[in-house]
């Protein structure tokens, strides 16, 4: 269930919901001191203090790059943390076609990242080598992981975690998403910490998860947030 966007922002939620009407059915929902935009059920672009930052991901980064568009960040522990969504342009802010171009990017980038990152991951195979220093690289054995225990990230314990939960197979995990694998896995055992949504995430995008519990971290616990509420 959704709910209807309150407190101060809310005049501002409203505004950028009428503006979006062009791109479809967009719902906000207040988080963590913001709100959350989706369409479909999907994420795709936030408001924290009156500012609309939309979803990037590889293969549409650069869109917002060449514009100046810089990426929403925080300081957490002393650290600069740059999450992977960017400032909506001026005049999507005041066109609805312009808004609603923006907005389709932006969707398809959270599409992307939901699905398992696959547009990201076959950009970043292009180039890479098959070895290197002997080793398969993250991105290249993600690309050709037939199993679990080829995700890069994934070692047996969470590997572990994930069977007792009846997350047995790549297939499965792929299916259900990070979030929603890390949200059974710790129903079964609520000892599980949320390192394992990180790592989750960075098998399935390619990434290290050191560098998901940077970037990424603000907007998985607010994917999080969305589907425990649907329970």
């Amino acid at each position: 269930m959704h709910r209807d966007p309150c407190g101060p922002s809310a005049p501002v939620v409203r505004h950028i919901i009428g503006l979006m009407d062009r791109f479809g059915l967009v719902r906000a929902r207040s988080m963590f001191g913001g709100h959350g935009f989706y369409r479909d059920g999907v994420m795709f672009a936030l408001v924290v203090d009156g500012s609309l930052y939309l979803k990037v991901d590889e293969q549409s980064r650069h869109f917002f790059v060449l514009r100046n568009l810089q990426a929403f960040s925080f300081t957490a522990k002393g650290r600069t943390v740059r999450l992977s969504y960017h400032e909506a342009p001026p005049e999507a802010l005041e066109d609805g076609s312009e808004m609603a171009e923006w907005c389709q990017l932006a969707w398809q980038a959270a599409l992307r990242v939901k699905e398992g990152g696959s547009g990201s991951c076959v950009k970043r195979k292009k180039g890479v080598k098959a070895r290197q220093g002997g080793q398969t690289s993250p991105e290249l054995a993600a690309q050709l992981a037939t199993q679990l225990a080829d995700l890069p990230n994934l070692g047996p314990r969470s590997i572990e975690s994930l069977a007792a939960a009846g997350v047995t197979s790549l297939a499965c995990l792929r299916e259900l998403g990070a979030v929603r694998a890390f949200v059974r896995t710790r129903a079964h055992n609520p000892a599980v910490s949320l390192n394992l949504l990180w790592v989750l995430e960075g098998a399935l995008t390619c990434r290290r998860w050191q560098e998901v519990a940077e970037t990424d971290r603000a907007s998985l616990l607010m994917a999080l947030e969305d589907v425990q509420n649907e329970g």
